[in-house]
């Protein structure tokens, strides 16, 4: 009887990466993880199922994929990375002849049709054509290029339409926009589904200190629709530490793989990372390289090993399973 191997799931940034840079050591992990086999003393030809999930996006996983093999020389496939948008796609797959909008910084239009999205506004698309904010400037030009790609898009037969769902699947850099837009939108219906793909408040980057994340966003949102309007806006939450994400993963690799025993998370973000592994029930490594530094553990949502970085946490796992490289 085959005994049951490990899947090992991990955060991009504060684990393998900051910003541009290699954590040291993290390539070693990738490379080993992605190239070799492993025994248990019953089996001498195991390979790991080894995935990324990470709340980042603003591109396709393909995109992701090539971009990390370049910093870190890997060979990632676009089925390694689960990006913050990637559980969404069956749901955005039931919108596919629906008028949607899409929202976030990064290159939504590639998004939207990788995702197989037929009918679709950005938000600045819809912002500059249909509902300007008070006080800013727009270029004829840049308008004039947006009917373009609407009109390319075959939109007229949508021309009467209501958008039916917001997707908002990056960080919004421009936040008076999306609000004033969306806002509007939840107006005239109160339950319009407005999907969001990270709730984490802070990321771990080059700067020394966290940065202020997708999830203060949504909270600005939230305030202002109930504030202004009396409205509890319909957010559907994916992304960290969100069960449909973590489910969504975990069938996934089921589907893919046989003989699955524990899921393992390693992160550096106790509120996102540790706290979805938490909740679905995956021992969780939480790592010092990124969000978590300082402390024996996090006391909110504590991993059940606290460990300095990946090779850490690589090793850990190794251990805990009986694994040992082939040589």
């Amino acid at each position: 009887m085959n005994k049951l191997i490990p899947a090992i799931v991990s955060d991009i940034d504060g684990v393998l990466v900051r910003g541009k840079s290699i954590i040291p050591n993290s390539d070693t992990v990738v490379k080993q993880l992605l190239n070799c086999h492993y025994t248990n003393g019953i089996r001498h030809n195991i390979r790991i199922p080894f995935y990324l999930l990470t709340n980042g996006g603003g591109c396709t996983e393909l995109e992701k994929a090539n971009s990390l093999n370049k910093i870190m020389g890997s060979n990632f496939k676009r089925n390694h990375i689960f990006l913050n948008y990637t559980p969404l796609r069956p749901i955005m797959n039931e919108y596919q002849n629906r008028l949607i909008l899409i929202c976030g910084a990064g290159k939504l239009t590639e998004i939207a049709k990788d995702c197989d999205l037929k009918y679709f506004y950005t938000i600045d698309e819809y912002s500059a054509l249909f509902d300007q904010v008070a006080f800013k400037q727009y270029d004829p030009e840049m308008i004039r290029q947006y009917e373009a790609d609407i009109k390319q898009r075959q939109m007229e037969q949508m021309k009467n339409r209501q958008i039916e769902a917001v997707f908002i699947v990056f960080d919004p850099i421009k936040w008076e926009e999306s609000i004033q837009t969306i806002s509007n939108l939840v107006k005239v219906n109160k339950d319009i589904p407005i999907y969001v793909v990270n709730n984490d408040a802070t990321y771990a980057d080059q700067f020394k200190l966290p940065r202020l994340a997708f999830g203060t966003f949504t909270n600005t949102l939230i305030s202002i629709l109930k504030k202004q309007y009396n409205i509890n806006p319909n957010i559907i939450y994916y992304g960290k530490p969100s069960l449909n994400t973590f489910r969504y993963v975990q069938s996934y690799i089921h589907e893919k793989h046989e003989n699955i025993g524990n899921f393992y998370m390693i992160g550096d973000n106790p509120t996102s990372d540790i706290r979805g592994a938490n909740l679905i029930g995956w021992p969780s490594l939480l790592v010092r390289s990124g969000v978590f530094r300082d402390g024996d553990n996090d006391p909110k949502d504590p991993g059940k090993y606290v460990v300095n970085d990946l090779m850490e946490a690589y090793n850990k796992i190794l251990q805990l399973e009986g694994l040992k490289v082939v040589q």
